[in-house]
């Protein structure tokens, strides 16, 4: 394949680490998602690193936005609605920064309000902790939530790990139930 004299640019930054980067419906901002870290290239008006920022192509500006629990090794999927869901995540890191809480079990919406995108946790949690979960938004618009670790540690112990699934229902909250997968206890630690 012959690209001629094709080349890039870099136009801007993402003014976070991205984990996860998104495209968000219906306006085609980009979402980036991080960890709780020591150092970001944006803060938030407390003067706090940001964790997740917003990217709009058109304008090139970078907005900071807040999370209020570690999204660090979290899921997502999208609701039918256009709202981006992520799931799980990490424990605090207090010691870093006091203001962001326990992801293990959290459910976050981003949420579009008239061009103002901000993440949403009005404390819904999943049935069980999750880190590394999956997700996957099926047709009749629930989201299946599946496996993890209950508490980061080792893989290798049984123990540690979540071989359950749960169904969020179609706004994006937890029907409460944690439904063994026997094929996550078949091949652990993988």
């Amino acid at each position: 394949m012959d690209i001629g004299n094709s080349y890039f640019n870099v136009v801007a930054h993402s003014g976070v680490p991205a984990m996860h980067a998104a495209v968000l419906p219906p306006l085609g901002q980009v979402l980036f998602l991080d960890k709780v870290e020591s150092y970001s290239e944006l803060r938030l008006p407390n003067n706090r690193y940001a964790y997740s920022s917003i990217y709009n192509p058109g304008t090139h500006h970078l907005t900071p936005l807040p999370v209020t629990t570690n999204p660090f090794c979290c899921g997502g999927s999208f609701l039918a609605d256009g709202r981006l869901v992520t799931v799980g995540g990490n424990g605090p890191l207090l010691w870093l920064d006091p203001t962001v809480e326990d992801g293990f079990d959290a459910i976050r919406y981003i949420v579009n309000d008239n061009g103002t995108y901000d993440w949403k946790e009005p404390g819904n949690k999943l049935a069980s902790n999750r880190w590394y979960a999956s997700a996957q938004t099926m047709s009749d618009g629930k989201m299946f939530v599946a496996a993890g670790s209950l508490n980061s540690l080792t893989q290798l112990n049984f123990s540690n790990n979540n071989p359950t699934y749960e169904i969020l229902d179609e706004n994006g909250i937890s029907e409460g139930e944690n439904i063994p997968m026997d094929i996550l206890v078949d091949t652990m630690p993988y």
